[in-house]
């Protein structure tokens, strides 16, 4: 029985906070390819950091990250953004481009530069085309991404993000902003695309959502990995309540009998 590769590798990784005695680490754990994995644990628990260390915003203070056996920091930007896609918590609203224009810099990050002398190729259009519609932002192709709101907003960076068919697929908060429906329509895709071999790391605040969507969880608490494995597991054991203070009970979907996490 063939083995199933690992997309992403963490070894021993520490960081301190500038200017702190807390940090994250030593962090060790691995994600084999097509694997949802949700990242949750209480504000302040390093989430966003611990994702800003994978996709290569910020440098550990010791040990290794490796996409697919190779080390991040090893690797160009280029060649890091073919590997991996990286929506972040907060939206950069400075820069002065269109949506197309921003979904179109992240196909660019897959072509090499013979490539990129011919990238308005029908295929390309076509692919462009294809994601900014099942991401819902085809109507804004033309307006400047500083004129769109937080949810639109959103959707052009995940549409940005998605287009550079990465292996590994980073995503922190993604549907902050969103309404119901265009979070519905986003995890349904990330499913699907689970489903045909991407690896997603996901920081996600509601545990409903993790427990419905991810088939693994890390939890996080106080710069450690309190806990890993199954979400269903993770989700039904005391660890959740413990860490989060909060009196919450996990009970299964009635349709679809994953887990859903309440207050009783």
């Amino acid at each position: 029985m063939t083995e199933t590769p690992v997309v992403l590798a963490l070894s021993d990784v520490q960081y301190i906070w500038p200017g702190s005695e807390r940090g994250l680490g030593p962090i060790q754990a691995d994600i084999p390819q097509g694997r949802w994995v949700g990242l949750i644990g209480p504000n302040g628990a390093g989430k966003s950091t611990l994702l800003k260390l994978i996709a290569a915003y910020l440098t550990p203070n010791a040990g290794r990250i490796t996409i697919q056996g190779q080390s991040i920091r090893t690797l160009s930007p280029a060649a890091r953004a073919r590997l991996m896609a990286f929506v972040p918590q907060t939206l950069d609203t400075s820069f002065d481009l269109t949506v197309q224009e921003v979904v179109e810099l992240g196909r660019l990050n897959q072509l090499s530069w013979r490539e990129r002398l011919g990238f308005s190729g029908r295929g390309d259009a076509a692919h462009i085309e294809h994601v900014m519609a099942m991401t819902g932002v085809s109507h804004l192709a033309a307006r400047p991404f500083t004129t769109l709101s937080g949810g639109e907003a959103k959707r052009a960076l995940l549409a940005a993000a998605l287009i550079q068919d990465a292996p590994l697929l980073l995503l922190d908060e993604p549907t902050a902003h969103l309404d119901p429906g265009h979070a519905l329509r986003f995890l349904e895709l990330i499913g699907e695309m689970v489903k045909s071999g991407t690896t997603v790391l996901m920081a996600h605040h509601d545990l409903a959502t993790v427990g419905l969507y991810t088939d693994t969880l890390w939890v996080l608490h106080e710069g450690q990995i309190a806990a890993q494995g199954p979400s269903g597991e993770i989700l039904h054991s005391d660890i959740v309540p413990r860490i989060y203070d909060a009196p919450l009970v996990a009970i299964d979907h009635p349709r679809t009998q994953r887990p859903l996490i309440i207050f009783p």
